[in-house]
C-alpha cells in the first residue's frame, strides 16, 4: 500500500512515524508483538533446567548484570569445579579500555554462582584471579557437598533486571534501605558512598550529565558503545546479547510506536542517551551511589566490587526497588587516562568520594520503580561453556 501521510510525534526525545501498509510488518519483524520472547531470552527462563548442577550454577551466572549486556564469560566445567574466564572479544571497546567494566561483569556472575552453589547444596570456595600467568582466568569455584541453602537473593536471580525507566519522585528511599544495602557489603576492600546531602546529589547529577555529553562527543566511544545496540529482531534473536529498545525502560504506546521506524542511527541513539540521562535518569532517582575500591586497577577488587554490586541489585529486587548503573563518568574517566588528557572527570569522581584512600568505578542510582524493567537477551549455556 502506497504511504500518504505520516503522523510525526515527538514523545521521549525519539521521532515517531506511524505508518500503514509495510510499518506493521516491520513492527513485527522488530519483535513489537514478541518483546522478551524468542532464543535470546530462554535463559531466563529454564536457567534451572539443566540435568547437571553445575550447568544449573553456569546458567544462574549468565543472568548476571554486565556492560552493555557484552557478557564476557567464557566457564570451563570439571568434576567438582568451576572456571570463570575473560572473553577479550567481548570488550566494549574504548568505553571500557582498562577492563574495569568488564571485571565487574564477571564478579556480577560469580555472586549469582555462589548462591546458586548453595542452594545445589555446595559449599563454594572462590579463588580470585587463581593464575597469575593470565589476567583472563578470573577465578575458580571449588565445590565440596553441603547442605541446600536458598536465600532471597537466590529466589530473586531471574527478576532483576537493570531499570532504565524513570523513578517514583513522590516516594522518598527509607533510611532502613540504606542500613539494609550497608549491611550487605562485607568485602573490606570495597567501600559504599551515597550521596546524601542535596549539594552532593546536585554534584552527582551535573558530572553524570556532562559525561554523557562527553562521551557521545567522543567519536570512537560513540560507536564503540553502538556496536551493541540492537534492535534488528532477527539480530537480537542471533546474537542475544546487547542493548535493545524493549530494556530502555520507553512507555509501552511510545516504544510499540518506535518500533515501526527504521535502526535508530548512532547519532539518535546518542542524543536520546543525553536526553534521557539529562531528563529521566538524574531528576527521577531516589538516590545516588558510588562503589570505591582502594585501587581500581586492581582486577580482584573489581571483581569484588562486582560481587557486591549484584548482592546489593537482588537485594533491592526483594525489596521492590529499581537500580541502574550510571557509569558514564568513570568511562570518561577511563578515556582521559588512556588518553593522557586532563582528568576532568578522574577529578570530579575523586571530588565526589571525598577520600585519597578510595577509587569511585562503580556509579548507580536507585528508587522506586513506576514501571517493570524488562530482561535483556542472553546467550545460552551451550554458547558460554568452553
Amino acid at each position: 500500500m502506497k504511504l500518504t501521510r505520516r503522523d510525526i510525534l515527538k514523545l521521549g526525545g525519539v521521532t515517531l512515524i506511524a505508518a500503514v501498509g509495510g510499518s506493521i510488518f516491520r513492527a513485527a519483524d522488530q519483535g513489537m508483538f514478541s518483546a522478551g520472547q524468542g532464543v535470546a531470552y530462554e535463559a531466563w527462563k529454564n536457567w534451572r533446567d539443566a540435568t547437571n548442577p553445575l550447568e544449573r550454577i553456569v546458567a544462574a551466572g549468565i543472568l548476571a548484570s554486565n556492560p552493555h549486556n557484552s557478557q564476557p564469560w567464557i566457564f570451563r566445567i570439571s568434576e567438582s569445579m568451576i572456571d570463570l574466564f575473560a572473553a577479550p572479544e567481548r570488550q566494549i571497546g574504548v568505553i571500557d579500555p582498562f577492563r574495569r567494566e568488564m571485571y565487574i561483569g564477571l564478579g556480577c556472575a560469580l555472586e549469582n554462582m555462589r548462591l546458586a552453589a548453595e542452594a545445589e547444596g555446595f559449599k563454594a570456595d572462590i579463588r580470585l584471579m587463581p593464575d597469575p600467568t593470565t589476567e583472563l582466568h578470573a577465578a575458580s569455584i571449588s565445590l565440596t557437598e553441603s547442605s541446600p541453602a536458598t536465600s532471597p537473593l537466590f529466589e530473586a536471580i531471574p527478576q532483576r533486571h537493570t531499570n532504565r525507566a524513570a523513578y517514583d519522585t513522590t516516594r522518598s528511599v527509607d533510611e532502613s534501605t540504606f542500613s539494609g544495602i550497608n549491611a550487605l557489603v562485607t568485602e573490606s576492600t570495597v567501600r559504599l558512598i551515597w550521596m546524601r546531602g542535596s549539594s552532593s546529589h546536585k554534584r552527582f547529577g551535573e558530572v553524570a550529565i556532562a559525561a554523557a555529553e562527553a562521551l557521545v562527543a567522543d567519536e570512537q566511544q560513540s560507536m564503540d558503545s553502538h556496536k551493541w545496540w540492537r534492535q534488528d529482531w532477527d539480530e537480537l534473536q542471533e546474537n542475544a546479547d546487547g542493548i535493545t529498545l524493549d530494556a530502555q525502560g520507553i512507555p509501552p504506546f511510545i516504544l510499540g510506536a518506535a518500533k515501526f521506524l527504521p535502526d535508530m542511527s548512532r547519532s539518535s541513539n546518542d542524543q536520546s542517551f543525553v536526553k534521557n540521562v539529562r531528563d529521566i535518569y538524574i531528576p527521577s532517582a531516589g538516590a545516588f551511589g558510588i562503589l570505591a575500591v582502594n585501587n581500581g586497577r586492581d582486577n580482584t577488587q573489581r571483581l569484588q566490587c562486582g560481587q557486591v554490586w549484584q548482592r546489593i541489585h537482588l537485594w533491592a529486587t526483594t525489596q521492590g526497588l529499581a537500580m541502574q548503573p550510571l557509569n558514564q563518568m568513570t568511562e570518561r574517566a577511563d578515556r582521559e587516562a588512556q588518553l593522557g588528557i586532563e582528568p576532568e572527570f578522574g577529578n570530579a569522581i575523586a571530588e565526589l568520594i571525598g577520600d585519597k584512600n578510595w577509587t569511585g568505578i562503580m556509579p548507580f542510582r536507585m528508587g522506586h520503580p513506576t514501571t517493570a524493567a524488562s530482561p535483556s537477551p542472553r546467550r545460552g549455556l551451550d554458547q558460554v561453556l568452553g
